[in-house]
C-alpha cells in the first residue's frame, strides 16, 4: 500500500453542515466525517444519506476522505459510507478478528455495487475497550484492508477500564505499548502518541498540540488527529521534518555513502555514531518529508481552485 500522509486531522458530525461545508478550509490531511458518537440515535439513518456531500465538500481542500462508522450498525452503515471518493472507513471499539472479517466482507460487496476498484477502501481500526486491547494482534491482522490501527486510550477506554481520563500520569501505558507493538510487527500504521500530562481536557490546545506533534514524530510517529481546528497546524508543522533535520539527514546518507565506499560498516560524524541503522532514519526523514510537501502542494492547489470557484458563485460553500 502506497505510504500516506495523515499528519492532521478532524473528526467531525457528518449531520452538522457547518462544520461540513467548511472542512475542506481547515488544511487538514485528512477529514473523518462521523456516524459514530457525534450523532445522536435520532438522526444516524438521516447521517447515511449525507456522505456524497461530505466527500465532495472535504476533496475540494484536498483532504484524504475518511468515515467513522458505528460498531453496533456495521450492515447498515457500511454500504452507505463506501462511496467513490471514501479512502478508508474506521471502525470504532473493535473487540474481535470475526468483527473486522465482517466489516471487510461489507465493504467488498459495497465496492462491487458502486463500481469502486476492489480493495480501494481501507479499514481502520481502533481499540477502545480492555477485550480489544487482550485481541489486539487477532484484530489488527483480520484483513488485508487495515493499514491503520490505534490502541487503548481515549474517553471509552478510560470509561472501561475504571479510570480517569485527564490525571498527570499514563494510565494508558501498557495499551499504548500493545498497539504501536502490534502495529509495527504488522507493517501498519500506528495512529496514537507518546505521553504528556493534560490534566485540563482542552482539545483546542495549540502549544500542547505542537510539543505532542514534534514528540509523536521524534519518536517515529508519522499521524495525528484532532477534534478543533486549532489543532490543524500545530500537527501540519510539528509531524513535518524542518529543514536542519533535513539538511543533517543528508549528511548522514553522504557520510554512510563514504563509508560504504571504504567498506565499512560504520563511522563517526561530528561525535556521532553512522550506521546502516542510522542512514535508514535519515532516509525514512527525507523520503517523509517528501512526501509531506506533495500532500501540503496538493492541497494548496485543490483549496485555491475551490477558493476561485466560490468567488466565481460557481460553488456553494
Amino acid at each position: 500500500m502506497a505510504r500516506r500522509v495523515r499528519r492532521s486531522g478532524l473528526t467531525m458530525p457528518i449531520n452538522t453542515p457547518r462544520f461540513v461545508d467548511r472542512s475542506w478550509t481547515r488544511n487538514c490531511d485528512f477529514l473523518n466525517f462521523d456516524f459514530e458518537d457525534s450523532v445522536p440515535q435520532s438522526q444516524k439513518e438521516y447521517a447515511r444519506t449525507l456522505v456524497s456531500h461530505a466527500i465532495e465538500q472535504g476533496l475540494k481542500g484536498g483532504a484524504e476522505i475518511t468515515l467513522r462508522i458505528n460498531c453496533s450498525y456495521p450492515e447498515a452503515d457500511i454500504p452507505a459510507a463506501a462511496l467513490p471518493g471514501l479512502s478508508q472507513i474506521n471502525f470504532p471499539k473493535a473487540e474481535t478478528a470475526e468483527q473486522i472479517r465482517n466489516m471487510d466482507r461489507l465493504i467488498t460487496e459495497a465496492e462491487r455495487r458502486q463500481g469502486i476498484r476492489p480493495g480501494t477502501i481501507r479499514i481502520g481500526t481502533a481499540i477502545e475497550t480492555t477485550l480489544g486491547v487482550a485481541n489486539s494482534y487477532e484484530i489488527a491482522s483480520a484483513s488485508p484492508r487495515i493499514d491503520a490501527f490505534s490502541g487503548g486510550t481515549g474517553y471509552d477506554m478510560s470509561m472501561d477500564m475504571g479510570v480517569e481520563m485527564f490525571v498527570g500520569f499514563d494510565q494508558f501505558v501498557y495499551n499504548r505499548g500493545e498497539g504501536a507493538l502490534v502495529a509495527m510487527a504488522l507493517g501498519l500504521e500506528y495512529h496514537g502518541s507518546v505521553y504528556m500530562p493534560d490534566t485540563t481536557g482542552d482539545v483546542g490546545n495549540t502549544e500542547l498540540t505542537r510539543q505532542r506533534a514534534e514528540a509523536n514524530r521524534k519518536a517515529g510517529l508519522r499521524s495525528g488527529s484532532g477534534l478543533h481546528p486549532n489543532t490543524v497546524e500545530p500537527q501540519n508543522i510539528g509531524l513535518t521534518p524542518t529543514p536542519e533535520e533535513v539538511q543533517e539527514a543528508k549528511r548522514i546518507l553522504e557520510y554512510f555513502a563514504q563509508l560504504d565506499e571504504r567498506s565499512e560498516v560504520e563511522g563517526e560524524l561530528d561525535g556521532r555514531t553512522v550506521d546502516k541503522y542510522e542512514a535508514a532514519r535519515a532516509a525514512e526523514l527525507l523520503e517523509w518529508s517528501e512526501l509531506c510537501a506533495q500532500k501540503d502542494a496538493k492541497k494548496a492547489k485543490a483549496q485555491a481552485q475551490a477558493r476561485e470557484l466560490e468567488a466565481q458563485g460557481n460553488v456553494p460553500s
